[in-house]
């Protein structure tokens, strides 16, 4: 019976096929159903005769039996034809076996219409019981076919209707019409009769169609087992091997046939993995027989865990067992080496990157839908914790009840969830219990969905939140030592004069008395030089204006010069008026001085930074002017004349990258925090240079930011040897394309988007024919020239959005999501035979390379990218079977 797209059996045939099936079935049937007939018939005829034998009519008698044993010998010959012939239409033979039941109902209608009339009535009683037990009985033989039923009966009936209704005795009239409700009722039980034969055949045919389809499937399984990569095993209820691929075999019991495995018990499988199959862990090889239990344990509990081994030849494996809904247990396993190999470089690549995550000062943590994944160091020496003690636990670990944890979750993912960075203290429990203020900075992976994905770091803010309470506390004494501050606290009113000033710092700073100076105009004891300007500014304080560390000079009692910082604020009456100015002033003096010193230090600094082929710079934040610490040229290339704005640097970067870059200076002159930022810039002649830069805010005598100062390096090479990592770790090293690795990665998203869409994807495997004859001939730097060629046609034949993989040797794979009809399948398929179709040359010769193609359809074929990869590679391999350089959909 035909399969559908999905593999399953339809629940009827096509019209055209169940009825030439149907009709051939029950004309069988009605063959052998008439084989008893035709030896009944004649000795029926034979017996009525000797009832009716009269001298008077011996001759007659005699011509109707030898015309039954005629048309008998006529029937005989048309089955026996039947048997013999292979004509295909049972209508034609259904028809012949009707005309010979109606010429056997004509010889059964001479006895009633010839030797009726003549015969006493001891012999017309047997003429109609005989006849109506011949019509009783082709209403059994003939159920099959209404017409021979028809065509034997019909004759017979009305010829003996005829001959009672003709007598002239009522008796015989009234039985004509009893004869006539007979033949009504024997129609009625032929009818549902016929049904009941009908009804067994069409049951039978189903049965048949089953049994036909059960040996299909069956032989398709064992075509998929074999034709995987992988090792698969199916072990029956009573845990013995049913089936086994070559692969299973060559590991298990190398040398033996999959075929010559059946009826092993999965023991003596588990015996041979602990002798000569598995290299089994020094720890675990002195106990043979707990070894053994634990595999077949495992084994048996069909849970579909994976576990990952090693074989004697080095190899790596990872294998699983399932239970199937039968009772029995599926086996496989699956060469994991490239993807260990893969991982021992990944592992590498990320040592480098796990020492700098753990050096940062500030503990980090990755946080997935409120699980931490991973973290630094720092953060488990922060909240008491082991090495990896915190991943994989959920963030409500980390608080000390659960409506704090709610709490604090839903605030900040509501926070995150509008973009930027999120900054807030939060109380975390160490793992002894004891409290931990912390200062903490979020960032969401995707503000769409911050819960997905989100970066936090944590610094230890215990000290500060000390600090705070300790002030706090005391800020009432802090009251009475005011005048005992080393910082001048002061008042003025409207008109300058000083109203308060603390004695220790009047003493400090002027060498005089606090009494002294109290109702003195405060310019008094100004330097000349900024008299005029101080006065000046102490005005719009008075109008209300605020003032920060506003730098001037006044004179010592002894004339020397002192530097101070003023901070000053409006003094207002409970009205709100102002009636006078308070605030600190503070010696800067020392940090004049120090300044200077610090200046002579900081070019120190530059020529170290130049030693380190660092380029330090300074970025004026109300200037935008930029300036090198040397010539950048080396960095940044030729900068065009006059191009030392930040406006001008900012042009070199690449456009990609000139957001992020804005976006990080701007938080820094906003928050005062440091940025790092690694970003391209395109030289004069095109150049493309990535450059790493770290910038730290400078804020200015005014308070406000002034300047932020950085070095920065070329890191180009590191980012090339990193990008360079990537490429290889999931891309094909011969044909640029995405390798297993990828392809797997890729699949498993097309899946979940189209799960997600309710959407269809193909999975395309494509095998090259006749790659092999390359090689052979050629060599393989030869056939690597061919996969070359080949990967650049298949790349003109499928969409941006599709994946085309190379999976390996000369095996492709093509994922094709989203898509709208599976004809378009074939018409990818199409296009890829006819693009493969022209010779390739290589080495001067031409080479033919054609292409199997295997097609599986999701959700229609499989449930997953794994299911869909294994049924693409079967109906590849069915192409190949069916004579290559074709395409088959799987299961069809």
């Amino acid at each position: 019976m035909a399969m559908n797209g999905s593999g399953k059996v339809p629940a009827r045939d096509s019209p055209s096929v169940a009825r030439t099936d149907f009709d051939r079935a029950r004309v069988a049937h009605l063959y052998r159903a008439a084989i008893g007939a035709y030896f009944a018939s004649p000795v029926y005829v034979a017996l009525l005769a000797l009832v009716l034998w009269d001298s008077n009519t011996a001759g007659a008698l005699v011509a109707w039996m030898a015309a039954a044993a005629g048309a008998v010998a006529a029937r005989y010959a048309v089955h026996r034809a039947y048997l013999r012939s292979r004509e295909s239409d049972p209508r034609v033979w259904e028809g012949r076996f009707a005309l010979g039941a109606f010429a056997a109902g004509a010889v059964w209608s001479v006895a009633p219409l010839v030797f009726f009339p003549t015969t006493p009535v001891v012999g017309q009683l047997a003429i109609i019981f005989v006849g109506g037990g011949a019509l009783i009985g082709a209403a059994g033989l003939y159920a099959a076919s209404r017409a021979a039923f028809t065509g034997f009966c019909i004759l017979p009936m009305a010829t003996t209707v005829y001959a009672l209704g003709s007598q002239p005795d009522f008796t015989y009239r009234a039985m004509a019409g009893m004869l006539v409700l007979f033949a009504f009722i024997l129609y009625l039980v032929y009818s549902q009769l016929r049904r009941s034969v009908l009804s067994a055949l069409r049951i039978q045919l189903e049965n048949e169609a089953l049994a036909r389809q059960l040996a299909a499937s069956e032989s398709r399984m064992r075509d998929a087992i074999d034709s995987s990569p992988d090792g698969i095993a199916v072990f029956d209820g009573e845990d013995r091997l049913v089936v086994c691929n070559a692969e299973y075999a060559a590991l298990y019991a190398p040398g033996q046939s999959p075929e010559s495995l059946t009826g092993t018990p999965f023991r003596t499988i588990a015996e041979a993995a602990f002798d000569r199959a598995e290299a089994v862990p020094e720890a675990r090889a002195r106990d043979r027989e707990g070894w053994i239990r634990w595999r077949i344990e495992g084994h048996l509990s069909g849970s579909g865990a994976l576990r990952q081994f090693r074989t004697r030849d080095g190899r790596w494996m990872q294998g699983k067992s399932v239970r199937t809904p039968l009772g029995g247990i599926v086996g496989v396993f699956t060469d994991i080496s490239e993807t260990k190999r893969a991982e021992a470089a990944y592992r590498g690549v990320l040592a480098e990157e796990n020492l700098i995550f753990d050096i940062l000062p500030v503990g980090i943590a990755f946080v997935e839908d409120r699980t931490i994944v991973r973290c630094n160091r720092r953060l488990e020496l922060m909240l008491g914790y082991g090495p990896g003690e915190l991943v994989g636990q959920p963030t409500r670990l980390l608080y000390r009840s659960g409506e704090a944890w709610e709490a604090v979750g839903n605030d900040t993912y509501e926070r995150l969830g509008e973009g930027g960075i999120v900054e807030y203290d939060v109380q975390l429990v160490r793992k002894d219990g004891e409290l931990t203020w912390c200062r903490s900075l979020g960032r969401a992976v995707d503000a769409g969905n911050p819960q997905a994905s989100a970066i936090f770091a944590f610094a230890d803010a215990q000290e500060s939140r000390a600090a705070e309470r300790a002030l706090r506390a005391s800020e009432e004494m802090y009251r009475n030592l005011v005048e005992t501050s080393n910082d001048l606290i002061w008042s003025l009113d409207l008109e300058g004069r000083w109203t308060y000033l603390n004695g220790s710092a009047v003493r400090r700073i002027w060498g005089g008395e606090a009494a002294e100076m109290l109702g003195q105009p405060f310019h008094a004891s100004l330097e000349g030089a900024v008299r005029e300007r101080d006065c000046a500014v102490f005005r719009r304080i008075f109008e209300g204006q605020s003032l920060h560390n506003y730098e001037t000079r006044h004179l010592r009692r002894d004339g020397s010069p002192v530097d101070l910082s003023y901070n000053a604020i409006p003094l207002r009456n409970p009205a709100g008026d102002v009636v006078g100015a308070t605030g600190t002033a503070r010696d800067v003096t020392d940090l004049r001085q120090a300044a200077a010193a610090l200046f002579e230090n900081v070019e120190r600094l530059r020529l170290a930074v130049d030693a380190a082929d660092l380029y330090y710079w300074e970025w004026g934040v109300r200037s935008d002017a930029f300036t090198w610490g040397r010539d950048p040229s080396g960095l940044l290339g030729a900068l065009p004349p006059g191009g030392e704005s930040a406006a001008d640097i900012r042009r070199l970067i690449h456009p990609d990258d000139r957001a992020r870059y804005e976006s990080a200076c701007a938080s820094t002159v906003e928050t005062g925090e440091p940025h790092f930022c690694e970003f391209r810039i395109v030289a004069s002649g095109g150049e493309v240079r990535w450059v790493a830069a770290r910038g730290q805010l400078v804020y200015g005598a005014d308070g406000a930011p002034e300047r932020v100062i950085g070095v920065s390096q070329d890191v180009t090479e590191r980012k090339r040897q990193e990008d360079e990592v990537r490429y290889l770790a999931y891309h094909d090293t011969l044909t640029g394309l995405p390798n297993r690795r990828l392809l797997d990665d890729r699949l498993r998203q097309a899946v979940f988007a189209a799960q997600r869409r309710d959407a269809r994807l193909a999975v395309m495997a494509i095998d090259l024919d006749h790659f092999k004859a390359v090689n052979d001939s050629l060599g393989h730097k030869a056939g690597d020239a061919v996969l070359r060629e080949v990967a650049a046609r298949l790349t003109g034949c499928v969409r941006k959005a599709d994946t085309l993989a190379r999976q390996g040797g000369d095996e492709f794979v093509i994922v094709i999501p989203d898509l709208a009809h599976e004809g378009d399948c074939a018409v990818v398929a199409e296009k890829i035979l006819r693009t493969l179709g022209p010779e390739i040359l290589v080495d001067g010769r031409a080479f033919s390379i054609g292409a199997s193609i295997g097609i599986s359809l999701f959700p229609g074929d499989a449930g997953d990218g794994e299911t869909l990869l294994r049924n693409a590679d079967a109906a590849m391999y069915r192409a190949k079977e069916l004579g290559r350089n074709n395409y088959r959909y799987y299961g069809r």
